[in-house]
């Protein structure tokens, strides 16, 4: 069923946005639009009924085992690719500007004959199609859909494996569960009711240790229930505990029957069992909820003085366990193995011995790194292989996991989990944009800035009417980070609701990849040519062996869509046969592309949309030709060697995110500088400018920066060999001038400005007006002397809510600076950065009661105070500072505190120290021990959390013991004035779920 809920979503999605794009289209040609008026109505019909036809079948279709069915999605897909591909393929070539005269009509009209001609063939013949194909269905279906039923959820799905998993990987999870059950802070009274909840990706073994703990703990609760919610109501959930119980006569009546039809509400259910548990020490446990209503039965777990009764609840979505957890709770991150343990279980499933022998190790190395430390991934694939020593056989489970996961009975479960992952997704739309991670490879951290924007670029999200399109990505990652399905790696407490960098889970990956693959949505070269006349939209490009993968000129000119990781043949790097290409992502080819390769690029590719040189150190210069991607909506040249920005950059009409560090050309005149001005006024689209350079002899930005309306991030570098007050003047006013424009809630501004040691002391010298609110929400300030003295207008920022100071020079940080923060009472992000800490105290007058992320980075720290009550909404606390002896008291005045990030340097007494305070705070924060390394001035630059963080490594280990082995490394963000690679204290298994 899989393989066609795939394909079914594809081809909806291309469907659906096929209709208004070519209405659209022919709304502006009133001439074609009469001659094909009943051809482009029968299409346009056609395509919304396919659209709506397979989402009202849903992800359940009864057709899932239809054949006929199954031939007729696959036509429908091709037909819509070929109904797209014509649109994008006539439009540019026949489509004129409004505001042209009569005469330039007429020309144009005379000059583009043919190319109407050869448009209005190719809509009747897809219009043939069309029916052909909607004649075929009919003439070889029995009946609407056909027969067939899906057998997705015949079995009852589980995150259980079996009990002996318990004894690979499990036990310091169990501690820590425990220690979460059973735990008296010290000097307190017991807790009355706590909720734990337990979130990760299915297979994870959420079910199996809650089991674990559950039947440890039988002796110690009057009342226990157990009850697997899946895709049960809060109705049936209230009902299975009541019935555990022994309410019988409770459930029997509020089920009704034809003599007696009333039915127990919600509320009744919630007070029966509510009286039912009375004053009793009780143990619940919801298993697999997967849907929000903790808030229907919270109120059936009465709270009783003195007795410390637990309720726990597992789920794979994130919202469902912070709500369950919400009120004196504690939401428990799952981990996935170490790569120790991860071995250990294999092994012992597949029945070879461990530890195992160079041959063993050799022959599972990819088979584990495909299962990603999931227990259940990696049992099913051991009893796959159950006593087959068969070098070829293990060969191709590793090669073709994902083949494998559709076809054979015994990786069912596995398979089931990730079907339902997929299927219950909320829209069609989310669900393409997980399949369009197919491109990336295995493990690769995939920043998620780029990643939407080439979503958005690809066509797969459209704009709603009270959202934009930029606005609809962000909540479609938001929500596979919130059901698990992909991995935040960023740096562990970054504070921000923000994830900055991400990648799926392996096991996932090789699921939608072969799915992607099959439905010829996602095509990867590897060491050998794709099929000759292949249809080939989407190619990735992943291994050092795709360079010697080349492609016939012809099968380029349906691509959409080239990544290219590393290496490539020559043929894929002739850039003048791609025709409709929209996504062009060449950042790790830096070694063969040059100012020739951009020069082609911009005179053939006239449809794109997104273009990545990122670290493309030959390409010197923007050509002119660039003018002619009249469809570019994101250009990104950092790390090339580009520093001159042309008018012709400027003046593209779609353009919104623009990456690099330019300076303006010189040879601007006044009058077109007029004219620039008045396009960007009226015209230009742009919302991130990251960033330009201003020094003494360049101030072109300066002048048109007040124009761009729709700026929303900007990124500057002032560069003064002297003091220059007639530039400072211009750039200050430009940067109020942005500040000021920010006064809509749900367009917030960034600025981040970077100053050397000559910058003008007037340049941030302005004040804002007071009658009006400014939504800047991110202020990132980074030089020697600019931070000493904060700036007047940051005090007057009432929407900031993220702020990094970072004063690299011989200045103290001090008490100052949280003094004059006192007016900024929305700050929840605040990061201090400086080679000095002198003794600095936050008192409840400071006015920080926001403030959920604080992180301070210091060569050399004196004093940290923070009062009881300052802080009360912190969450992630990160002192990278060489000596803290006596800090650690500082946690205990913070109620809601998460996570503590510490130097790795620090003495063994100290860390002693922190681990005792640990475990007498209240929500036992995680704590972590950063290996810091001194970088030059260049590297700590990049100290602002962004989207081109430092990749820093990440080792877990416990706590209280040093692990056995070295644990699994894995890729972790860390954005600070060291270097560093992290290992995480608590565990000895790697992060493999994002935090709460």
């Amino acid at each position: 069923m899989a393989e066609l809920v795939v394909a079914a979503n594809l081809a909806g999605s291309v469907a659906s946005r096929n209709a208004p794009k070519l209405w659209d289209y022919l709304v502006q040609n009133r001439k074609l639009r009469a001659e094909l008026k009943h051809d482009i109505s029968y299409i346009r019909s056609e395509s919304l009924m396919i659209s709506a036809a397979i989402q009202q079948d849903g992800d359940r279709p009864p057709w899932s085992s239809n054949p006929v069915h199954k031939v007729w999605i696959t036509m429908v897909r091709d037909l819509a690719y070929d109904i797209e591909d014509c649109i994008d393929r006539f439009t540019h070539r026949v489509t004129l500007k409004p505001d042209v005269s009569w005469i330039v009509k007429k020309f144009h009209r005379m000059k583009t004959r043919s190319a109407r001609n050869k448009f209005a063939a190719a809509i009747r013949r897809l219009r043939k199609k069309s029916e052909d194909a909607s004649k075929l269905r009919t003439s070889y279906s029995t009946s609407e859909y056909g027969g067939g039923s899906s057998t997705l959820e015949s079995e009852t799905p589980s995150d259980d494996t079996d009990t002996s998993v318990a004894a690979v990987g499990m036990d310091v999870p169990h501690d820590e569960l425990m220690e979460l059950i059973r735990e008296t802070p010290q000097g307190q009274q017991p807790m009355e009711l706590k909720v734990i909840s337990l979130v990760g990706f299915g297979g994870i073994g959420k079910t199996l240790l809650t089991k674990h703990v559950y039947n440890t703990t039988e002796s110690e609760y009057k009342a226990r229930a157990w009850v697997c919610a899946a895709e049960k109501g809060s109705r049936d959930v209230l009902k299975e505990i009541l019935w555990q119980l022994g309410m019988h006569s409770t459930i029997s009546s509020s089920s009704g029957s034809a003599g007696n039809p009333c039915r127990l509400s919600n509320n009744m259910l919630c007070a029966s069992l509510r009286e039912c548990l009375g004053t009793k020490r009780f143990l619940i446990v919801i298993d697999d909820m997967r849907r929000d209503f903790w808030v229907d039965i919270k109120d059936a777990f009465p709270v009783v003085p003195g007795v410390n009764s637990r309720v726990i609840v597992t789920t794979a979505t994130q919202t469902i366990a912070i709500k369950s957890s919400c009120r004196d709770g504690h939401v428990y991150i799952m981990r996935t193995l170490a790569e120790q343990h991860s071995k250990q279980l294999f092994f012992e499933k597949a029945s070879l011995v461990y530890p195992p022998t160079v041959r063993d190790t050799e022959l599972s190395s990819e088979v584990i790194r495909k299962c990603d430390g999931l227990p259940l991934a990696l049992i099913t694939t051991a009893r796959l292989l159950h006593g087959d020593h068969r070098r070829r056989q293990w060969a191709d489970l590793g090669n073709n996991l994902g083949s494998h996961l559709e076809t054979h009975h015994m990786l069912a479960n596995m398979k089931r989990v990730l079907v339902r992952s997929y299927t219950n997704l909320s829209k069609q739309d989310i669900k393409i944009c997980l399949l369009y991670l197919g491109i990336y490879p295995s493990g690769r951290p995939i920043r998620r800035g780029s990643l939407i924007r080439r979503w958005s670029a690809e066509g797969f999200i459209t704009a709603e009417p009270k959202r934009s399109a930029l606005e609809v990505a962000v909540a479609s990652f938001n929500e596979l980070v919130d059901k698990s399905i992909i991995q935040p790696i960023d740096a562990s407490g970054n504070g921000s609701a923000e994830v900055k960098t991400c990648k799926p889970h392996s096991i996932m990956l090789e699921f939608i990849l072969h799915r992607s693959m099959s439905e010829n949505f996602v095509t990867l070269l590897y060491d050998k040519d794709p099929p000759p006349g292949s249809k080939i939209r989407w190619i990735s490009l992943q291994h050092k062996t795709d360079a010697r993968s080349k492609m016939d000129p012809k099968d380029l000119s349906l691509v959409r869509s080239l990544t290219i990781f590393g290496e490539a043949h020559n043929s894929m790097l002739d850039f003048s046969k791609y025709k409709l290409i929209r996504v062009l992502d060449l950042e790790e080819c830096d070694e063969h592309l040059g100012d020739k390769h951009l020069k082609e690029i911009c005179s053939n590719m006239s449809l794109l949309r997104y273009l990545s040189l990122r670290g493309a150190t030959r390409v010197t210069v923007i050509p002119k030709q660039i003018k002619k991607l009249q469809l570019l909506e994101t250009l990104d040249l950092r790390g090339t060697s580009i520093e001159i920005l042309t008018i012709e950059v400027m003046e593209l009409p779609y353009l919104i995110h623009l990456f690099g560090k330019f300076k303006l050309q010189q040879d601007v005149g006044s009058r077109r500088m007029s004219k620039l001005q008045t396009w960007l006024s009226e015209r230009s689209k742009l919302e991130t400018l990251a960033g330009f350079v201003v020094d003494n002899n360049s101030q072109g930005f300066t002048q048109i920066m007040e124009h761009m309306k729709h700026l929303t991030k900007v990124k500057i570098w002032c560069e003064f060999t002297a003091h220059d007050s007639s530039n400072s003047r211009h750039l200050s006013k430009s940067i109020k001038g942005f500040i000021q424009s920010g006064t809509d809630l749900n367009k917030a501004h960034s600025l981040s400005l970077n100053t050397n040691d000559e910058w003008c002391p007037d340049l941030l010298d302005f004040s804002l007006e007071k009658d009006y609110s400014y939504y800047l929400s991110s202020l990132k300030l980074q030089g020697n002397t600019i931070c000493s003295q904060l700036p007047l207008f940051v005090t007057m920022l009432g929407g900031l809510t993220k702020l990094c100071l970072s004063f690299l020079g011989d200045h103290k940080l001090s008490g100052n600076i949280l003094d004059a923060l006192s007016r900024v009472r929305g700050l929840e992000y605040l990061k201090l950065i400086a080679t000095q800490l002198d003794k600095l105290g936050i008192r409840q007058g400071h006015a920080l009661r926001s403030l959920r992320h604080l992180c301070v980075v210091a060569e050399v720290a004196t004093e940290l105070e923070i009062q009881e009550g300052a802080l009360p909404r912190l969450e992630f606390l990160r002192l990278l500072c060489k000596d803290i002896n006596g800090f650690s008291r500082t946690i205990q005045s913070l109620p809601r505190l998460k996570e503590v990030a510490l130097p790795d340097a620090v003495s063994d007494e100290t860390k002693q120290e922190w681990k005792g305070a640990k475990k007498n705070h209240p929500r036992r924060p995680k704590l972590l021990f950063v290996e810091t390394k001194p970088m030059g001035s260049e590297s700590a630059a990049e100290i602002i959390p962004a989207e081109t963080t430092t990749d820093t490594t990440v080792e877990e280990v416990d706590v209280e013991r040093e692990p056995a082995a070295a644990a699994t490394d894995t890729t972790l963000s860390v954005t600070t004035l060291p270097n560093v690679t992290t290992k995480e204290t608590g565990t000895n298994e790697k992060r493999a779920c994002c935090r709460s």
